[in-house]
């Protein structure tokens, strides 16, 4: 993202009255905050993602908000990895929509670069670092510059300018080095710096900051701000019968006889070049999306242009819900979009989105989406409709497994057990079509799409495996709720001895149900041996080398209870 565009940025956020009627200024400070999205905020403090401290900070910062203070958020590196223009404005300074700005905090997903720079000159223009001295920039970060700018020498920039716009600075889990660059920036601004190394201590710093924004002068009653007045503008629309877009959501590269003529934003001003009447070739991008053209437009002898190129482009308004009322939105959410073609879904995402019920902006065609919340996916393909807004919802209603089998309705644990979940029982006992396999003993709760499933329960006390006590289980999977079932094994243990004097080696001891003279389980680690079996009426076959068996009298497995048996091999 090149500084040209951030210049024009500035400059048209000071003349957007030249596109639309000018809205009254606010008589309210004006803080941008700009939050650190970058894969560093993965780090831990305490066992805790630094992410995760940030946000909950961040929501209580909104919700406590004093509303005499207009705010906008800025977050840069979440979206792309290895990407430095990565900067999202999320909301502009004004009256703050908490709602709306805690949402979007809370979809936060670190991945990519950290563009200081880049941020702090957008932040600038957003926040209007050159209309007056009552507005600030609030910068959150824990760490380095990644993307080849200076930020001290850009914050020297803002100082020269105008020596009343300060960057206030927050270094999050810094070292030293870190502390240094960044504390630079605060210096040159005349800011505050900060150093948090906990929620608490980051919440104060942010808390100070913002009250070291000033506030703004009083203005005479006889002044009347000067406008600065955009003098061409360039217009494309996402349709052929839709209305123009917004100049300053449209990026162009424009061309003049197969050579560079103008790289801007669509709000030309006067020291940029002049747009004769005639034809010009242009590559357009709507905003930071997929949905780009190229083609040609062309000035009138008025010097405005004639018509408005077309972008071809509609958007995907995603929604999933987690509960029954289907109201309250899965959160985490990250939406991937997959192009098909005539060979069915690229392999790899054209975009995606981390928040629900926000525009997604693509070209016109179909796609493949694909909704991630926690461990649970689904997909779903839908059709962009140019100058349309194509609204999907998933259901991805989430509960959680924590299971706990005892021996015995008695209670007595079972240990050494795994669980198998599946749909139905049919997939159960074809052990096919398996959701989930939770292995022993568990402290942690499974993630699962909310309906029926079954729990096998699979038993191997003290026989390494083999298992030997297989059950199944209904259960319910309730949205936003955990099932905790305790799964009645109906077992009970054995504990044998077998004196051989045979005189030859012991190879294998099998436990066979006397009903059906089918083994339940085996053990080839000597004669002395304790292990669980399902009730029922059993007897031992002891096999020793040459292959000749013994068969002990039977006896009875009784549920939560031991039974302890002794052979002698004669």
């Amino acid at each position: 993202m090149n500084r040209y565009f951030f210049r024009c940025v500035a400059a048209m956020l000071l003349s957007f009255s030249a596109v639309a009627s000018a809205e009254a200024q606010s008589d309210n400070s004006r803080v941008m905050m700009v939050l650190d999205g970058s894969n560093s905020m993965w780090g831990q403090i305490d066992g805790v993602a630094k992410i995760s401290i940030a946000k909950e900070v961040m929501t209580d910062l909104i919700t406590t908000w004093d509303d005499g203070v207009d705010m906008g958020l800025m977050v840069y590196g979440h979206r792309r990895k290895d990407d430095c223009s990565d900067i999202e404005v999320v909301a502009m300074p004004g009256p703050v929509d908490r709602a709306t700005l805690i949402d979007k905090v809370q979809s936060i997903s670190p991945k990519g670069k950290t563009p200081i720079t880049d941020s702090m000159l957008l932040a600038a223009a957003t926040v209007g670092y050159y209309t007056g001295d009552n507005a600030s920039v609030v910068l959150v970060s824990d760490g380095l510059e990644t993307c080849e700018a200076d930020p001290c020498a850009q914050a020297r920039s803002f100082e020269v300018v105008n020596p009343g716009f300060d960057v206030h600075v927050i270094g999050f889990d810094v070292t030293d080095e870190e502390l240094a660059a960044l504390q630079c920036i605060a210096t040159e601004t005349g800011g505050q710096f900060y150093r948090a190394n906990s929620a608490g201590e980051l919440l104060s710093a942010l808390r100070a900051t913002v009250a070291a924004t000033p506030a703004p002068a009083p203005v005479p009653a006889t002044s009347e701000p000067a406008e600065p007045k955009a003098s061409q503008f360039l217009y494309a629309k996402l349709c052929e019968t839709c209305e123009r877009l917004n100049p300053l959501d449209v990026s162009w590269n424009v061309y003049k006889d197969g050579q560079p003529f103008y790289d801007g934003l669509g709000v030309v001003f006067p020291d940029d070049p002049v747009f004769e009447a005639g034809t010009y070739e242009v590559a357009v991008r709507f905003k930071s999306t997929h949905v780009t053209a190229k083609g040609e437009i062309e000035f009138g002898e008025d010097g405005k242009q004639i018509g408005a190129l077309n972008l071809n482009g509609g958007s995907a308004v995603m929604f999933a819900y987690a509960t029954d009322d289907k109201t309250i939105a899965a959160d985490p959410i990250l939406y991937e979009f997959f192009e098909i073609g005539a060979d069915g879904p690229a392999s790899e995402a054209l975009t995606e989105a981390a928040s629900s019920n926000a525009d997604t902006y693509l070209p016109e065609g179909r796609y493949l989406v694909r909704a991630t919340h926690q461990d649970i996916s689904e997909t779903a393909e839908i059709e962009i409709v140019a100058g349309q807004a194509t609204e999907y919802a998933f259901d991805m209603r989430i509960g959680f497994l924590l299971p706990k089998a005892v021996l015995s309705a008695q209670g007595a644990p079972a240990t050494g057990i795994d669980y198998e979940v599946y749909r139905t029982q049919a997939d159960a006992d074809a052990g096919s079509g398996r959701v989930s396999f939770m292995v022993g003993e568990r402290n942690a709760p499974e993630a699962l799409r909310a309906g029926d499933y079954v729990i096998k329960a699979l038993l191997d006390y003290g026989n390494r495996p083999p298992i030997s006590v297989v059950r199944t289980f209904p259960v319910t999977i309730r949205g936003n709720e955990t099932a905790t079932p305790t799964l009645d094994m109906q077992a009970g243990l054995l504990s044998h001895e077998i004196a051989n004097e045979t005189g030859k080696s012991l190879l294998n001891i099998d436990y066979v149900r006397e009903s059906d003279g089918k083994r339940a389980a085996y053990y080839n680690l000597g004669g002395s041996h304790t292990l669980a079996l399902a009730e029922g009426r059993y007897f031992l076959r002891a096999m020793i080398s040459g292959g000749q068996t013994f068969d002990s009298d039977p006896f009875d497995i009784a549920a939560g209870q031991t039974t302890n048996v002794k052979v002698t091999l004669r």
